[in-house]
C-alpha cells in the first residue's frame, strides 16, 4: 500500500519473487514526495533532488539489476553547484577535481585530512551494507549476527565514527563558511547537521556527490515507473482508508471497495499507522512514534517553467546559502533543473523548475486563509531573489506562473504526518537503533519508507526494501525458490 519508492520497489521484487502482489496508490503517479505531477503550469517533480545510487554496488543498482530494469536517466557531473556567499562550488564525481574545486574555494584548509576519512568511511559502509543482517533486531540471535557485522565494520574504520561528526570537521578547521558548506549537505543527505550526526552516516551524505548521480529523464515517476513493470496489478487513485485485521487476512477498506490480502506492506510514515490501522498495538506503536521522533521537517517548494537562453545552459541542480528566510527559517535551497533534452518537462525551449528549503511543519499550520496566502507569497518573493541572485539568467527569463507548496500542500497530496518529508532525521539519539523496524506489531503487516531503517533518499529506502526481503525470508513469506530468484538480494 503506497506508490513511494519503497512500495514500489519492494512490490516489484515481492511480484519478481513469484508473489501475487496489488499495488494500491492514491495519487495518478507513482512516487509520492519523489514523483512527478502534471499541472496547467507544466509537468513537475514534486521534490527537488538528484537520483543517486545506481551503481551495481548501491542498493537501488543493485535491486534494478535483479528486475533486469534500465532506467530512463542521464548521468550529471557536477552532481550539484553549491552557491557560497563569497564562492562557487561545483560538487564533481571524481574525487580528486572534487578536492580541487575544494581547495580553490577553500585554500587555507587541509581537505585531504578530513576527505580521506569521509570517503574511507563511506566505502567500507557501503559494501557492508549489502551484508547487514535483519535490522533492527527483535531476538538474541539478530542481536549477536548484528554485533559481529558491527564489529566487522567497525574494525576497518576505527571507533572515532561513532563521534558526532562536528568533531571530526574542527580537527581540521573552525572555519565556519566551510562548517555551514558541510552543513547543509548533511542537511539534505541525512537530514541533520554535524553537531546532531556521527561521523558513520555523515561519510555517507558527504560523500553523496561522488556517487553516481542522474537525471531522471520524463521525470522520477518515470523512473518508478520502469522499476514498477513487474508488478502485475498497479490501482491508482485508489485510497485506503481503513485497514482491518480479520483472523490471517487484512481487509483494506479503499476508495474502490474492500481488498483482501494475506500480507500487506505499508508505505507510510510511522506516525499516520495508528489512524489507517484498526489495532490497538499499532496505535500504541504509532504514539510512541510521536514521541521518539518528535522532529520531523516539512518542505517549502516553487514549481516553474522557465525559458532559458540558448547559449546559457546552467547545472541541472544547485544549493544556494542564503540569510535566514523569515518565513521558513531556512538558511539555503536546492533547485533543479530539467534537462533540456527531456521531452516531457523540456517541452519547447521551455524548463521545468523544482525548487525545495526545509521548514518547520508548525510554522504553516494553522494560518488563517488571508496570513497562508500572505505567508506563501512573500516566501515565493524571497525565494526567487535568492535564485536571481545566484543565477542571473533567471532573472530576465520568461517564466510560466509560479507555484508554491507548503506542508500543508504535502499533506493533502501525499497523507504524511504534518506534511513532513525526508524521514527521520540521522542523528545520534535516532540512527540506528532509533529507527523504526520494517517489522510492525501485527503478524502479516510491514512497513518501508523513509521513516523505517534507515532511512532518507532512494539510497536508504532501497536499504530498507532490501531488509525488509531478508525479514519476509525468516518469516516464511517468500517463497522456496527466491534466494535463486532474487540473487543479489541477499
Amino acid at each position: 500500500m503506497g506508490g513511494g519508492v519503497g512500495g514500489v520497489l519492494s512490490g516489484s521484487l515481492l511480484a519478481h519473487a513469484g508473489l501475487d502482489v496489488i499495488l494500491l496508490e492514491a495519487l495518478d503517479y507513482l512516487g509520492g514526495c519523489s514523483g512527478t505531477f502534471a499541472h496547467r503550469e507544466g509537468v513537475f517533480n514534486a521534490g527537488a533532488t538528484t537520483l543517486v545510487g545506481l551503481d551495481d554496488r548501491l542498493p537501488v543498482g543493485r535491486i534494478a539489476r535483479v528486475l533486469g530494469i534500465k532506467l530512463p536517466v542521464r548521468p550529471v557531473d557536477p552532481a550539484i553547484r553549491v552557491h557560497l556567499p563569497q564562492t562557487t562550488v561545483p560538487l564533481l564525481r571524481n574525487r580528486d577535481a572534487f578536492l580541487e574545486a575544494l581547495e580553490h574555494s577553500f585554500p587555507h584548509i587541509d581537505h585531504a585530512l578530513l576527505w580521506s576519512s569521509v570517503f574511507r568511511t563511506a566505502d567500507a559502509l557501503w559494501p557492508a551494507l549489502s551484508s547487514l543482517p535483519v535490522f533492527p533486531p527483535n531476538n538474541p540471535g539478530e542481536s549477536l549476527r548484528s554485533l559481529v557485522w558491527a564489529m566487522r565494520l567497525l574494525s576497518g574504520t576505527g571507533l572515532s565514527v561513532l563521534g558526532r561528526a562536528i568533531n571530526h570537521i574542527h580537527s581540521v578547521t573552525t572555519d565556519p563558511v566551510y562548517q555551514q558548506f558541510l552543513d547543509h549537505l548533511l542537511l539534505i543527505t541525512t537530514q541533520a547537521t554535524s553537531r546532531d550526526v556521527t561521523f558513520l552516516p555523515a561519510a555517507l551524505g558527504l560523500s553523496y556527490a561522488t556517487l553516481d548521480n542522474h537525471v531522471a529523464l520524463g521525470g522520477m515517476s518515470a523512473a518508478l515507473d520502469a522499476l514498477a513493470k513487474p508488478i502485475p496489478r498497479i490501482l491508482r487513485r485508489t485510497r485506503v482508508r481503513r485497514i482491518l485485521p480479520k483472523n490471517d487476512r487484512y481487509i483494506l477498506q479503499t476508495s474502490r471497495g474492500e481488498i483482501e490480502a494475506r500480507k500487506v506492506v505499508l508505505n507510510r510514515d510511522i506516525w499516520s499507522l495508528g489512524e489507517l490501522v484498526d489495532a490497538e498495538p499499532v496505535r500504541l506503536a504509532a504514539q510512541k512514534a510521536m514521541h521518539r521522533v518528535p522532529r520531523r521537517w516539512g518542505a517549502v517548494t516553487l514549481y516553474f517553467m522557465v525559458q532559458l537562453p540558448p547559449d546559457r545552459t546552467p547545472d541541472l541542480h544547485h544549493q544556494i546559502h542564503h540569510e535566514k528566510n523569515p518565513w521558513t527559517g531556512s538558511h539555503s535551497l536546492f533547485l533543479s533543473l530539467s534537462d533540456p533534452s527531456d521531452e516531457r518537462l523540456s517541452p519547447e525551449g521551455w524548463r521545468s523548475v523544482t525548487v525545495s528549503t526545509h521548514t518547520e511543519p508548525a510554522l504553516w499550520e494553522n494560518l488563517e486563509p488571508a496570513l497562508y496566502a500572505e505567508q506563501k507569497e512573500r516566501v515565493r518573493t524571497f525565494m526567487l531573489d535568492q535564485i536571481c541572485a545566484h543565477l542571473p539568467e533567471f532573472r530576465h527569463a520568461a517564466k510560466g506562473g509560479i507555484l508554491v507548496g507548503t506542508p500543508r500542500t504535502f499533506r493533502r497530496f501525499t497523507g504524511r504526518t504534518e506534511g513532513s518529508v525526508g524521514g527521520v532525521p540521522m542523528t545520534q539519539g535516532q540512527f540506528p537503533f532509533g529507527f523504526a523496524s520494517c517489522r510492525t506489531p501485527l503478524k502479516g503487516l510491514y512497513q518501508v519508507g523513509d521513516t523505517v531503517f534507515p532511512g532518507q533518499g532512494w539510497p536508504g529506502v532501497a536499504t530498507g526494501v532490501l531488509n525488509l526481503m531478508k525479514v519476509l525470508e525468516k518469516d516464511s513469506v517468500l517463497p522456496k525458490d527466491a534466494r535463486k530468484l532474487l540473487q543479489g538480494v541477499f
